[in-house]
């Protein structure tokens, strides 16, 4: 896995809004392409610059984490296959990477900062390694198989596969349960006919899902709970729209005493005037007896006949006299005054509710009660009827004893319904002392009916179950999968305790050492393994010591010497272990001299570089002395390759104010390896080139610099003495005065302007320029091996040399 480039850095450190295809793009075949990392990567910045905030952006991918010292950090990652990786993405970066910077000394190597802290232990695999144990770690990593996403084997397949059941097993049972907190999330507050929505009738315009799951549900899931019937949820949507009333009228009893009247008019019936005195006839003949006594009023005071005018006898008179005795007329009389008694009662038998003046949620009993009075009423006027009619009858027949089948009594059934509707009067009245109370308990029994006939609607208790029946499965695919996590993190314990077999402490403290203690490194200072007081757990630590003594007031040269070593030899398993890793290195040299800046690179070419053993190389530095030895680490390009064949690149850090980028460095910088050589090719070109354009003019206005500096340098190493003066030394050189004249001239004149200011006002085209050029590499020739070295450097091939002597055997 490669990195190909850092697509993108929008907020770390110093770097503001960079875009690597803007910042690296290049004309090839007049094509654009991109300028993307190799196999070796070279930065070069100045302090500050940014080189470890680059740095810093890497490790991330190491340490899956980003300091939060920086606020909002952003950036993107390219690798190959056309992956990228972002700042909130690291944990998918799996690939084995290492990243020397000052993060990773303050981390590791605490003792740099404070003496009273160690150096971070490591372990490294031992030399003698026991087959045994390999062959052990080989069989549990058979066992537990691979982990390569879409081609896990062993365990991890296992794993995967008891995961995705659980996961599928897990979604279904979340769908139903998520529909059916949809259908509840709807009826609590969502739809427009939600509970919430309606508080005018349920009384809670809080109403939540919480509420319709916790409370309501349970409520009318109970046996017990019975829901209302039509008249009962008619009775509370009315009551919740009352408002307070007056009490109603209290209603009357009934007090007859209809079993009394029934007795008396009995009686009455059974009654049987004496027959001695009587007129046979009239009495047989009640119709004729009534006429005969309606005339004896008419005749008290006569003795004869109104009617006929025939004369009444005394007997006559005297018998009719004892036929309508004061018996027959008491009984007459109590004929009459029970039928005037029932026809009062008759008309007392009416009961007037005015329903409305009730609250209408009594309304519908009332209606009910009322009718059923009103019939037993009429019931009770008819069996009143009945007496009347028995009386009137016992009235036409007064001498005879009347047969008598009493009728219904009513009275006790008025008096229950008038009982009841005084009940309801009653209810009235509590419902009108605590109406609020009475609207919010109707409002519950209303809601709470709402939510049963909606759960009976949905089919709640089968969604219940369904739901429950799918949560079963669940915790057997759970356990299922934690044996097989159990089982992995076992076997990965048992490696683990395998290869702590393999590995040392002490080991990695005399790898250290070795490189440390090199002989161009550091003999006086060294590492050891310490154990470290600990009841609960074995702790090791490494500690700086100083011929023998433990170390303190390292200097910052020292510090620099011991972090570097101490990296090279954690990240030497993963070379030998062929596991390719990429290693980035961020200034390894500060405060070193010039001698262990090499033996810095020494380590590098042979520790790093020498077998190849890694996937990329990223090394960045501030220092041009460094910068000149790492151009000539193994792997670095020598020639002109095109650039999508090319080992190694070249960059620039380079700050403006407040912000950095990264460009392609310079070929002054990149492509050679002194100014010696750099100085030469300025030379050679201006010696060889055949016309002046736009494109090289540059050649001639530098040139008197250029031939000035090289002939200082070259002639410097020819005659080092101090006694030489410049005319003396030049003169050496050429043997010829004249052409130390004019090249003197050409060579000062045009490298400085001071004495000379009229030539600062024109344009330069000094052909002696050219011969001047050409004399130097003529001269330079002498010594042909040296210009065979010097032609190399600066990528040109003896044979297509034009300048190159012809005597000399190619």
């Amino acid at each position: 896995m490669k990195i190909l480039k850092i697509k993108r850095i929008e907020n770390f450190g110093i770097f503001r809004n960079f875009e690597w295809d803007n910042e690296l793009a290049y004309l090839q075949d007049n094509k654009t392409e991109i300028y993307n990392f190799k196999k070796i990567n070279i930065f070069y910045g100045r302090n500050y610059s940014g080189k470890t905030s680059l740095s810093k952006i890497i490790r991330s991918l190491e340490t899956k984490n980003i300091s939060s010292k920086y606020e909002n950090p952003e950036f993107e990652i390219c690798l190959e296959n056309n992956k990228t990786i972002k700042q909130s993405e690291l944990d998918s970066f799996s690939y084995p990477i290492y990243v020397y910077n000052s993060d990773f000394v303050k981390e590791n190597l605490k003792f740099i900062y404070d003496d009273s802290q160690y150096i971070e232990s490591f372990s490294v695999t031992l030399g003698d390694e026991n087959q045994k144990v390999l062959n052990r770690i080989q069989e549990l990593n058979d066992k537990l198989g691979t982990d390569k996403q879409d081609a896990e084997t062993g365990i991890y397949l296992s794993i995967k596969k008891k995961q995705k059941d659980l996961n599928k097993a897990t979604d279904v049972c979340s769908d139903k349960q998520k529909e059916l907190d949809k259908l509840l999330s709807d009826r609590a507050t969502k739809s427009e006919d939600s509970i919430r929505k309606q508080p005018e009738k349920y009384g809670d315009q809080n109403y939540t899902i919480t509420k319709l799951k916790g409370k309501d549900i349970p409520k009318v899931l109970k046996s017990t709970y019975k829901s209302l019937d039509k008249n009962q949820k008619y009775s509370y949507e009315k009551l919740i729209l009352q408002v307070e009333k007056e009490t109603p009228n209290k209603i009357p009893s009934f007090v007859i005493n209809y079993q009394t009247i029934i007795k008396s008019v009995k009686e009455i019936l059974n009654t049987q005037i004496g027959k001695s005195r009587k007129i046979e006839e009239l009495v047989n003949n009640g119709h004729l007896n009534k006429w005969v006594e309606e005339g004896m009023h008419y005749h008290e005071k006569r003795n004869m006949c109104a009617f006929c005018s025939n004369s009444i006898s005394t007997k006559r008179l005297e018998a009719l006299r004892n036929h309508f005795d004061e018996e027959s007329t008491k009984l007459k009389k109590r004929i009459i005054k029970g039928i005037e008694y029932l026809e009062k009662e008759k008309a007392s038998m009416t009961v007037n509710i005015d329903v409305n003046a009730f609250y209408e949620n009594f309304h519908p009993e009332l209606n009910e009660l009322k009718t059923e009075l009103s019939r037993l009423l009429q019931n009770q006027i008819q069996s009143s009827d009945i007496l009347i009619s028995y009386l009137t009858k016992k009235q036409e027949q007064l001498f005879s004893v009347l047969e008598f089948s009493p009728p219904a009594d009513y009275s006790e059934a008025i008096t229950k319904k008038l009982e009841q509707i005084e009940n309801i009067r009653q209810k009235h009245i509590e419902l009108t002392a605590n109406l609020n109370h009475q609207k919010k308990v109707a409002k519950d029994h209303l809601r709470l009916n709402n939510v049963y006939n909606f759960l009976k609607d949905i089919n709640y208790s089968d969604k219940l179950a369904e739901i429950e029946k799918l949560k079963t499965a669940i915790p057997p695919l759970e356990s299922e999968l934690q044996s097989y996590i159990k089982e992995k993190d076992r076997i990965l314990n048992e490696i683990k305790l395998e290869e702590n077999k393999l590995k040392s402490e002490q080991e990695a403290c005399n790898r250290i050492n070795k490189i440390l203690q090199h002989d161009f490194g550091h003999n006086a200072l060294s590492l050891e393994a310490k154990e470290l007081d600990d009841p609960q757990n074995k702790i090791i630590k490494f500690e700086i010591k100083r011929n023998g003594i433990k170390a303190h007031n390292l200097s910052e040269g020292e510090c620099s010497l011991i972090a570097f070593c101490y990296f090279l030899a954690k990240i030497q398993d993963d070379l030998e272990q062929d596991k390719n890793p990429i290693i980035w290195i961020d200034d390894p040299i500060c405060s070193l001299d010039s001698n262990h800046i090499f033996f810095i690179f020494s380590l590098i070419q042979e520790r790093i570089c020498k077998n190849k053993k890694y996937k990329q190389l990223f090394i960045s530095t501030h220092s041009l002395e460094f910068l000149k030895y790492l151009k000539k680490l193994e792997g670095i390009d020598k020639d002109c390759k095109k650039e999508e064949k090319r080992n190694s690149s070249y960059y620039l850090i380079e700050r403006n104010d407040h912000i950095s980028t990264i460009k392609r460095m310079p070929l002054y910088l990149s492509k050679f390896v002194t100014e010696f050589n750099f100085l030469f090719e300025k030379i050679y070109k201006c010696a060889t080139v055949k016309s002046i354009d736009d494109s090289n003019y540059d050649l001639f206005y530098n040139f008197g610099n250029h031939a000035r500096k090289f002939l200082e340098i070259y002639t410097f190493y020819k005659f080092p003495s101090p006694s030489y003066g410049t005319t003396q030394v030049l003169k050496s050189f050429w043997g010829d005065d004249l052409y130390v004249f004019m090249t003197n001239r050409v060579h000062n004149e045009y490298s400085h302007l001071c004495g000379v200011l009229e030539r600062g006002g024109i344009i330069i085209d000094q052909p002696e320029m050219q011969k001047s050029a050409i004399a130097i590499i003529k001269k330079v020739q002498e010594d042909i091996n040296q210009y065979n070295a010097l032609l190399e450097s600066i990528d040109i091939k003896i044979s297509n040399d034009s300048l190159y002597p012809k005597e000399v055997e190619v």
